[in-house]
């Protein structure tokens, strides 16, 4: 819900609350996501949420104690996304950078 706010520029997203400002660390990914010719609002949304992990990763990966122990090969971070509507799983694939599902179907 919180991605769909953000692609329609929606409230509640106020920069003072929780949601909001996850969604601020978020922006990067949206701007980086144009919507293709002719694409759906909810394959748009896909896209957006899929980039919102990558972003999530890079994120996490600016914290000292977090990019330290992943450089020493101590700590893994892996990024997956979950579509809630068809119950669908995907995991990041760290070389290609797309996501793979779960049962081996694109």
């Amino acid at each position: 819900g919180g991605i769909r706010a953000l692609v329609q520029e929606s409230a509640p997203l106020s920069p003072g609350d929780f949601i909001g400002r996850w969604m601020s660390l978020l922006t990067p990914a949206l701007d980086g996501t144009p919507r293709d010719d002719g694409e759906t609002l909810q394959d748009f949304i896909t896209r957006v949420e899929k980039a919102a992990v990558k972003r999530s990763i890079e994120n996490l990966m600016t914290f000292p104690c977090i990019n330290i122990l992943a450089e020493r090969g101590k700590l893994h971070l892996h990024g997956a996304y979950f579509g809630v509507a068809r119950g669908s799983l995907a995991v990041l694939d760290q070389d290609s950078g797309e996501f793979v599902a779960v049962d081996g179907q694109a």
